[in-house]
């Protein structure tokens, strides 16, 4: 019997392997980008919007927001982690509708105007620039598999990012600061959970674990409902040949 593996869970499993190499540096960008847009976000609907916005080559990222108030600082700190896991949702989401075509073209759109309006540096609307090109070829080919691949690695890496993330930079890093069982591994970085720990007096290894939760949730449930749509059209495929 043939096992067949669903295609976010093989996905999920090569970024994981892949993480560290060469390959998956301009996915990893682009999940950062996501990430910043989340801070963005949430700084427009529940703050004063922001002053700046910037992604670099290196994976790392900030956005400068204007909060008013605890709840709006609190809920600008959460939008990186709600980014990551809500647009790879949404993403993933909108693939199974008639928005399908448009998401790429939308990303681009989103990204250049962004990093046009917002950005401090030169890396962040190169990165723009270099994607939208990529998405005018992933167009130009007009190969519906092509675009299906790429929508689908895209929306699994934002949600594999957010539990990265949480997992290696913010609890792990925190266990071996305590312990130090890594040796030069040890000063801790300005994380959104960091900054959540500053707002709610909550220890940051708290808000790490909390949205390691939420990302493994949201991951289950898009592997799971791959796997039940995968079986619905195998189980319809079937139907159609005993006609």
């Amino acid at each position: 019997m043939k096992i067949k593996i669903p295609r976010y869970l093989l996905i999920l499993i090569a970024i994981i392997i892949l993480w560290n190499t060469i390959i998956i540096k301009p996915l990893k960008i682009f999940t950062v980008y996501l990430h910043e847009l989340g801070h963005a976000l949430m700084a427009f609907m529940f703050g004063g919007g922001i002053s700046s916005f910037n992604v670099n080559m290196n994976e790392s990222g900030y956005t400068i927001v204007h909060t008013k108030g605890w709840f709006s600082e609190f809920m600008a700190a959460n939008g990186g982690y709600l980014g990551s896991v809500l647009f790879a949702v949404l993403i993933l989401y909108l693939k199974r509708t008639s928005f399908k075509k448009y998401i790429l073209g939308t990303l681009a759109i989103l990204f250049l105007g962004v990093s046009i309006k917002y950005s401090s540096n030169g890396s962040t609307l190169i990165y723009s620039i270099i994607f939208t090109a990529f998405v005018l070829l992933i167009y130009m080919l007009q190969n519906e598999k092509v675009t299906d691949w790429v929508i689908d690695i895209i929306g699994v890496a934002s949600a594999a990012y957010a539990i990265y993330d949480t997992f290696v930079d913010t609890i792990l890093l925190q266990i071996n600061t305590k312990l130090h069982i890594i040796n030069g591994w040890s000063k801790q970085p300005v994380t959104d959970a960091v900054n959540l720990a500053r707002i709610t007096h909550v220890p940051s290894l708290v808000w790490g674990a909390i949205w390691l939760a939420i990302s493994i949730a949201a991951v289950y449930a898009v592997l799971k409902k791959s796997k039940t749509s995968s079986g619905r059209k195998r189980r319809m495929g079937k139907t159609a040949n005993i006609r």
